[in-house]
């Protein structure tokens, strides 16, 4: 009777408001090198959102189902000149007034500490002037390529039947993507997100103008009604809406993102007249779509060529808001439609992943070698520089000498290998004048 009526009383606790309550129990922050570095101690993790406002210039981050826990609120440091909070009934708000804008980043990094919020805030860039809008911009010596692993964190994107989150798709293809691009000379590539945080549709755009991006890939795995549509498609900005019904369906989809939590990056032309600012634009991004074409239609023969599902054997267009950038030439791939049953199931084979990834990274390539600026760029770093490969688990004498276009017998000479057996984290040098497949 006593073990009970105990029970009873246990379960009535746990169920009390306070009992399952999340504590925010303090706040630390640090500056180094002009990016100031915000942890926020919670009792457990929550979803949390964040989003800027000038005006004056404040970073806003909203604590799902938070309270305070009594400590003081640090003075403000850095990029920060104070900070504010306020209890709302179904989340806590943090309010830091800014210095000036930034561009933050929110993730929790460590599972040992689960309960860890850490934010990241850099200045912003100063934008590009809007000239020389036929050319591909690139950095002097380096092109870079951003890749752009759709939603994360508190935004899950499309669920399958499997219980397969969108999220998951994006990010593990865009990890490969990036494994499979890395080490090559002259090209650097820079994700929005690389872990399971929330990644604004503004703050997207702004990573890549801050890396002075050459190219933008967002990768996405969405869902329709029909659960009989399947297939990867590849989208390009269209200025004059949708080519089809499901074109306009999943640009709907994706920026309702946008709505919810932030605005669509934009190039600032307040300064210009309103004529001006229209031909500039205009101009702008009819020569970027056509090289977004171009990349696209490269996209598509590699994921046919590596037997990728297609939805669509043809750059398909959408007024995607990721796309909208009037100088660097952006796509949207839609891996498949992760509301089909079977290809839900092969989404989550980390197998089928890998190949589209495989895929993508050789159309990039490809499109990056039949450019003329960026294969000078490339083609004299690596007249420049010796390639470095690192060996991973798996790898072979006979794939690397494949990836690279170089005969296994030059491999083994150059690296005075005594066989074809490799060890992980043994270092392969790889002649200069080979390209990477991918």
């Amino acid at each position: 009777m006593r073990k009970g009526i105990w029970i009873l009383f246990v379960v009535a606790l746990a169920g009390h408001p306070v009992w399952g309550r999340v504590w925010l129990r303090g706040i630390h922050m640090e500056t180094r090198l002009h990016v100031t570095e915000i942890r926020i101690r919670l009792s457990k993790p929550v979803h949390h959102t964040l989003f800027t406002m000038s005006d004056p210039n404040r970073l806003v981050v909203d604590l799902r189902g938070a309270h305070p826990d009594p400590f003081r609120l640090p003075a403000g440091q850095g990029l920060v000149r104070d900070v504010r909070m306020g209890q709302h009934t179904r989340m806590l708000r943090l309010v830091f007034d800014l210095r000036q804008r930034v561009l933050p980043q929110s993730f929790y990094p460590s599972s040992a500490h689960p309960g860890l919020l850490v934010l990241i805030l850099r200045p912003w860039g100063v934008f590009r002037p809007v000239v020389s809008l036929e050319r591909l911009p690139v950095h002097p010596h380096r092109v870079v390529v951003c890749l752009d692993p759709g939603h994360g964190g508190i935004d899950s994107g499309a669920i399958g039947p499997n219980g397969l989150m969108e999220k998951v798709v994006t990010l593990s293809v865009g990890l490969d993507i990036r494994a499979f691009l890395r080490g090559i000379p002259g090209l650097r590539v820079v994700m929005t997100r690389t872990g399971d945080y929330y990644v604004g549709l503004r703050q997207r755009r702004e990573i890549c103008e801050q890396a002075h991006g050459s190219l933008f890939v967002a990768l996405h795995a969405d869902s329709y009604p029909v659960r009989a549509v399947e297939g990867a498609t590849v989208f390009a900005l269209s200025q004059h809406g949708a080519t089809d019904a499901e074109a306009r369906w999943l640009a709907h989809s994706e920026n309702s993102v946008r709505t919810r939590y932030g605005h669509v990056y934009s190039v600032d032309l307040r300064n210009k007249s309103p004529t001006l600012r229209a031909v500039l634009l205009n101009l702008a991004q009819s020569a970027t779509l056509h090289q977004s074409l171009k990349l696209g239609t490269d996209l598509i023969h590699e994921l046919s060529a590596f037997q990728v599902p297609l939805h669509r054997g043809y750059v398909a267009q959408a007024n995607f808001a990721v796309l909208r950038d009037p100088i660097v030439p952006s796509v949207l791939i839609e891996c498949g439609f992760i509301s089909n049953p079977w290809q839900a199931r092969k989404l989550a084979e980390p197998r089928f992943r890998e190949r589209i990834a495989r895929a993508v990274a050789k159309g990039i390539l490809q499109y990056l070698y039949q450019n003329h600026r960026t294969r000078t760029v490339l083609v004299e770093a690596r007249e420049k520089n010796q390639l470095h490969y690192v060996v991973r688990s798996g790898d072979t004498l006979d794939g690397i000498a494949e990836r690279y276009h170089v005969a296994v017998r030059r491999l083994e000479i150059l690296n005075h290998l005594p066989g074809s057996r490799l060890f992980p984290g043994q270092v392969l040098t790889i002649p200069a004048d080979t390209t990477s497949s991918g």
